[in-house]
């Protein structure tokens, strides 16, 4: 299947999404179906998607997924197998001729108006055949009887999820997570005309808020912030013997520039300059490995660090309750759900000050906070935990604190459906 828009497909088709009466009064969810729109589906560094979607059915919502391609099954959490097992993921395939016509008839039977007008507005887009190829798909969720369609990123996920909504007559929302505010997947104009065309708009910290307001010009009442919570009982510590005369560092995220761990290995280096020793795991996978190991190498530290790969939830869950600090140098971040689950296991967080970091840690009270790019502030900070045991481990137990004050995934999820009760 073709997955390339046009970046001036829904200017020109001007897709317009009704409003669903909902009844602010009574707490039980008008919303009863929904359906998610991904790239890819699973993936090991995108876990808060299918976390969130097993969170939303144990508040009696049925889910499922639509995804464009097979994703990465080496390590799949626990949460996508159960969608997986229940039959709820649906890889998007191409279609026949005789089927699309088929589709486009009992749409038809169901909407006639609805699929008129579509038609009328697929026939003059230079995007037709993708308006044709979403008929099956708009059908089956008019016979699921779903309420709502939600794009994660604002990328051809989004663009898809819009047809879709045209179609089926269905409202559609999506969250903005990181790389698709940064990258811009979807040109400026198109972006801020899905937004304004959405009946949900959600983001992962304060700071992604702002930056949109500003970049696409929406209104702050448009945008709901929901963190991407993490179950707290899941990511729990146990009780931890003797303590080691080493600090034990650990890092979990992708092998990629902007989580920064060059710059990681960079402070380690003068960590040992200063005749300090420590030991740092690395938890991810990714395409810098080589990269990142002949620099650890040529750093002459390559002995004290340990890259792991991608692991399931069980290794991570125990690899943080042997660590002592959490580091993550990134360059940017939506919101690290990698720092929460570390804060859950009572891991004081080094972390760099920039984007949604300072939402979650704060500064000498449940973490450090360096500038980004500092290997020298990142060692320093390093070093401060070395000669502060008894503040870091207090700073560990706040950070706990925090997470279940604010960060689990039933309060995360209680609150982004009271939005879209209230939104759709």
């Amino acid at each position: 299947m073709k997955r390339h828009f046009e970046k001036s497909f829904f200017i020109e088709s001007g897709i317009k999404v009704g409003k669903v009466n909902s009844n602010t009064e009574n707490r039980s969810y008008c919303i009863k179906s929904i359906c998610y729109v991904l790239v890819s589906f699973p993936q090991v560094s995108e876990t808060f998607i299918s976390e969130e979607a097993q969170s939303l059915q144990s508040f009696g919502i049925d889910m499922c997924v639509f995804a464009f391609e097979q994703g990465n099954f080496d390590v799949v959490h626990h949460s996508a197998k159960a969608l997986l097992k229940q039959n709820k993921v649906r890889y998007l395939q191409d279609w026949s001729r005789l089927q699309l016509i088929w589709a486009l008839v009992e749409l038809f039977l169901k909407k006639p108006k609805t699929v008129l007008n579509t038609l009328r507005k697929a026939l003059k887009s230079s995007e037709r055949w993708r308006y044709i190829q979403a008929l099956p798909y708009a059908l089956e969720l008019l016979k699921n009887k779903t309420d709502y369609i939600h794009a994660h990123f604002a990328d051809n996920n989004l663009c898809f999820a819009a047809v879709l909504s045209e179609w089926a007559d269905i409202p559609f929302g999506f969250t903005m997570h990181g790389y698709d505010l940064r990258n811009d997947p979807l040109t400026i104009p198109v972006l801020s005309s899905l937004a304004n065309q959405a009946s949900a708009i959600v983001t992962v910290s304060e700071y992604n808020k702002r930056y949109m307001i500003e970049k696409y010009c929406l209104k702050p009442e448009q945008i709901y912030v929901a963190y991407n919570g993490i179950r707290a009982e899941i990511f729990q510590p146990s009780p931890k013997g003797i303590e080691h005369p080493v600090l034990n560092l650990i890092n979990v995220g992708r092998l990629v520039p902007i989580k920064g761990q060059d710059i990681l290995l960079e402070a380690l280096h003068r960590i040992r300059e200063q005749g300090c020793v420590v030991r740092l795991r690395i938890i991810g996978g990714g395409p810098l490995r080589n990269e990142l190991e002949a620099q650890a190498q040529r750093l002459n530290v390559l002995d004290c660090v340990e890259f792991m790969g991608a692991q399931s939830q069980e290794v991570v869950c125990q690899c943080l309750n042997e660590a002592d600090v959490f580091v993550m140098p990134s360059r940017s971040e939506g919101f690290a759900v990698a720092c929460l689950e570390a804060m859950a296991m009572e891991l004081p967080v080094i972390a760099s000050n920039v984007t949604g970091f300072p939402e979650a840690i704060t500064n000498y009270e449940t973490g450090i906070l360096v500038q980004s790019e500092n290997a020298v502030e990142l060692a320093e900070a390093i070093i401060w935990m070395i000669k502060h045991p008894e503040q870091r481990r207090e700073m560990g137990k706040k950070g706990r604190e925090k997470v279940l004050a604010k960060f689990t995934r039933e309060k995360v999820t209680e609150g982004l459906l009271n939005y879209w009760q209230n939104s759709i």
